[in-house]
């Protein structure tokens, strides 16, 4: 009894032992698989759009909305016979039949036309240093019978200028078009950008527009010229007269492009951060060809118009501000930033680049956004700057050599360098997109699942319509790769954009 009384004392002790034992055995077991399940890090973006506009500065006498009111008048050349301007009902206009426009008509006696129409743009209008200036204008190449022709490639075909002159009239330079030789789809949309920037010994002081011919042409060949503009912009700050009301979709349009992309790769609107600008533009076609007619239809959009200003965007940049939203970015995360709208490089009186707000007409500087960019601790980030002077805003001088501002775990990339970068305002042009000539080029190539090193191949050789250069000429795109995964960071690549 008393062996049988000691067994039974010890049992409880025994007992408990063991369940220790495989209370630990099962959480060494369990380690492994806990470790296994780690939750991975969240995908994020931040997209800020704060202008919906272009600063057009248009409405001086007999330039309605662009547009010459009479394309004939001033226009200076050699009518006849190698062409003339005027009203003719018998020949359909690219809009409505019967509109003036100026063409050019083969010559009887030779088969090579080689003329130019010029207009004095000066002589008329004001030329504001620094602006940038758009040529456009539709052209069809057809014959008296209204079947389509070709000019023998034996010049430069049909194309517009753009063409600076000093004050002893001499030529600084000319930024032409591409040029064209035949129009087989119907009438044709041309356009040359250019800027008044007097980068040459000599001072710029005049502009004249050209229209111009060369080749040879038969005698029943003609070359029409119709609905010829002339719209120009400038960088903030925005001299008088104010920015008119014209529609213009291409910075909100931008913005949402990138939106619905990333909600098409499985970005949920918890982890999308977006900041639009769109006052009195309630609808956004991003293209004219997707059969969206509203992209602003069915997008969360975190913060609108008004409030999209400076002090708000600092905010939610700011991860020691709780609640916003870097606050909640983790470790483990990777990160979007997309800022799209005007860029300068002169407010501050050093060439440092700013980026700016409709709302409150302030601005972000380049070390603001360094210093709050560079505090946001995550796996990696993907920054886009889709401004004027945006490799500025990225680069610690503006020779833009390299001195890249130093963002940890980053690929920075730039839609130009310290110059001008280009958009579209709206769709209503040959490229069928509203937005950046470059970025959606960019996130097109994303979306197709191309690498981010593969979409800026591609769009930096992009050629936009009616221009004769690529992006890459143009307005020179950059990237830098402190990651090092460029080649293999994309929608489909490892690691998944």
């Amino acid at each position: 009894m008393n062996l049988k009384k000691s067994v039974m004392r010890y049992i409880p002790l025994v007992v408990f032992f063991i369940s220790i034992g495989l209370v630990l055995s099962l959480w060494i077991m369990y380690i492994p698989i806990m470790r296994s399940k780690k939750v991975p890090g969240e995908r994020k973006a931040i997209i800020l759009c704060s202008a919906n506009d272009f600063y057009r500065k248009d409405g001086e006498p007999d330039f309605d909305e662009g547009k010459f009111d009479n394309e004939t008048t001033n226009w200076e050349g050699s009518f006849n016979p190698n062409g003339y301007g005027a009203v003719d009902i018998t020949i359909p206009g690219h809009d409505t039949p019967g509109v003036v426009q100026l063409i050019v008509t083969a010559p009887a006696t030779s088969k090579y036309v080689n003329m130019e129409f010029v207009y004095n743009w000066t002589k008329f209008y004001p030329l504001f240093k620094y602006a940038a200036y758009n040529l456009s204008a539709w052209v069809n190449i057809t014959t008296n019978g209204w079947t389509p022709a070709t000019i023998i490639p034996t010049g430069a075909g049909a194309r517009i200028g753009l063409r600076w002159l000093n004050s002893s009239n001499d030529v600084v330079r000319t930024d032409w078009s591409k040029g064209i030789f035949d129009t087989f789809s119907g009438w044709t949309f041309l356009n040359s950008t250019g800027i008044a920037d007097n980068s040459t010994k000599y001072e710029i002081t005049q502009l004249h527009l050209v229209l111009a011919v060369e080749g040879n042409m038969t005698g029943t060949d003609m070359v029409l010229f119709d609905d010829v503009k002339v719209e120009y912009w400038f960088p903030p700050p925005i001299p008088s007269p104010p920015p008119s009301n014209i529609d213009s979709d291409g910075f909100p349009a931008q913005a949402l492009q990138v939106y619905w992309i990333l909600k098409n790769h499985g970005y949920t609107d918890d982890n999308i951060f977006l900041m639009l600008y769109h006052t009195n533009d309630d609808i956004i076609d991003v293209n004219a060809y997707d059969g969206i007619s509203n992209d602003l239809t069915g997008a969360i959009i975190d913060v609108e118009n008004n409030d999209v200003n400076s002090s708000r965007f600092k905010q939610e940049l700011n991860v020691s501000i709780s609640g916003s939203f870097a606050s909640n970015i983790r470790p483990k995360d990777q990160l979007i930033i997309y800022m799209v709208d005007h860029g300068s490089n002169k407010i501050l009186g050093d060439g440092n680049a700013t980026f700016h707000f409709e709302a409150d007409n302030d601005y972000i500087t380049e070390f603001e956004f360094i210093n709050l960019a560079k505090h946001i601790s995550c796996r990696r980030i993907l920054i886009n700057i889709d401004i004027c002077f945006s490799g500025n805003f990225l680069n610690q001088n503006s020779s833009i050599g390299l001195s890249w501002y130093d963002i940890p775990n980053s690929i920075l990339i730039t839609s130009t360098t310290d110059i001008f970068s280009w958009y579209w305002r709206d769709n209503a042009n040959a490229d069928g997109f509203a937005g950046s000539w470059f970025f959606h080029q960019f996130w097109n190539q994303l979306n197709q699942g191309q690498s981010i090193g593969a979409a800026f191949n591609f769009s930096k050789n992009f050629i936009p319509s009616g221009q004769m250069k690529a992006i890459d000429e143009i307005q020179a795109p950059l990237i830098h790769d402190n990651l090092g995964i460029k080649d293999s960071w994309g929608f489909n690549g490892n690691p998944q954009l």
